[in-house]
């Protein structure tokens, strides 16, 4: 009896192991892809041109849609990946449901290197806008449903604190509904007055994390 008890304590630790290894390879490639995401956003900024520095500052001038378009979705990009380290910092198991997730969000984050490039673009500012935009709400209900997932799953170390809270759910469907909101506004004005809305995207999920916190206590 003391054999096979130790037995199947060495298998569950062997076990767990494996689960942890697995987990740490996601996390390790997930990494990976958002680094290369990065980098693809600054491989495709347009390389000022001109004989004169004069003609070089008009040049980065002219492009500076393109620069702007870059900054965003490395603001975007990196505030993403600063919040799936946070998901996944505890997690020690992986199922097939995480997985798939994962990876779904991980297309999302590869394929907003090419929405830059189409913001960036000339004529038809509404439909690119739009674009990018459905893009980015799709993201955050990625991160969103690994958020509750994680929670949901026991996918966690024993004894570790859940990662985020029902505030922290009700943030990014804010950030969510603003990136949604920035649409019909892009196509009535086919105008760049859209992207204010998305700077007030910050202010209204902290503000709805406020109020949540609030009504907690």
């Amino acid at each position: 009896m003391t054999d096979q008890t130790s037995d199947a304590t060495d298998d569950a630790g062997v076990g767990s192991a494996v689960d942890l290894v697995s987990a740490e390879r996601m996390v390790f490639f997930s990494d990976a892809v958002v680094a290369i995401a990065i980098t693809l956003l600054a491989l495709a900024l347009p390389l000022p041109h001109g004989a004169t520095s004069r003609a070089v500052f008009k040049s980065i001038w002219a492009d500076r849609d393109a620069y702007l378009a870059f900054l965003i979705s490395f603001v975007v990009i990196a505030n993403y990946w600063r919040y799936h380290h946070r998901l996944f910092r505890n997690v020690v198991r992986l199922d097939g449901r995480i997985i798939t997730i994962n990876l779904v969000w991980l297309l999302l984050i590869v394929v907003t290197p090419f929405a830059t490039r189409l913001i960036s673009g000339s004529g038809g500012l509404g439909a690119r806008f739009t674009v990018y935009a459905v893009i980015q709400v799709a993201t955050i209900l990625g991160v969103l449903a690994m958020s509750r997932h994680i929670r949901k799953g026991h996918l966690l170390r024993l004894g570790a604190p859940e990662p985020t809270s029902r505030t922290d759910d009700a943030a990014l469907l804010a950030l969510a509904g603003t990136f949604a909101a920035s649409i019909p506004v892009a196509l009535a004005t086919e105008s760049q007055w859209a992207f204010v809305i998305w700077v007030g995207s910050a202010f209204t999920a902290r503000f709805v994390r406020r109020l949540r916190s609030q009504n907690s206590l």
